[in-house]
């Protein structure tokens, strides 16, 4: 394909990039650049991987705000 930079120009993204890429891909805010070269890096185990726990951390913070406002409504136990 032509539209592929060769094979040296695929790098993988730092645990870092591909933290920052999911978090803006999850907010809805990844700019076209950034998920096209997101999509032409070597392998995307970083992405799914940084995805993961980037829904991990969303639902912790969904369930930690549910049982703060059950306790604060006097409707959870201890």
């Amino acid at each position: 394909m032509a539209d592929q930079p060769p094979e040296d120009d695929r790098r993988d993204p730092s645990f870092a990039q591909a933290a920052v890429s999911a978090a803006a891909a999850m907010f809805g805010v990844q700019s076209s650049k950034n998920r096209d070269k997101d999509f032409k890096a070597k392998s995307p185990a970083r992405f799914i991987f940084m995805g993961m726990v980037m829904v991990m951390i969303f639902v912790t913070c969904v369930l930690f705000a549910v049982r703060c406002s059950m306790q604060q409504a006097g409707l959870a136990g201890t």
